[in-house]
């Protein structure tokens, strides 16, 4: 399993940030990323504009949950 960090924008306000997801394809991060992010920032799936893949780094052995993210 590999960590893919992706830069995203949030077309209504222009906002760009940087959020990262552990999956075992690049493909199905973005897939996933973008439901998260529009949870986080509070906003709608279409309002999340997924970009670039800034990097990739190996999550093997080192995944971490926080209590709450993990219910």
């Amino acid at each position: 399993m590999n960590r893919y960090l992706f830069e995203y924008e949030l077309k209504s306000t222009g906002f760009k940030g940087e959020f990262s997801w552990i999956e075992e394809s690049e493909e199905k991060a973005k897939e996933a990323i973008r439901d998260r992010i529009a949870d986080l920032e509070f906003t709608e799936i279409e309002d999340v504009v997924v970009g670039n893949l800034l990097k990739t780094m190996d999550a093997t052995g080192r995944f971490f949950e926080c209590e709450n993210c993990a219910s």
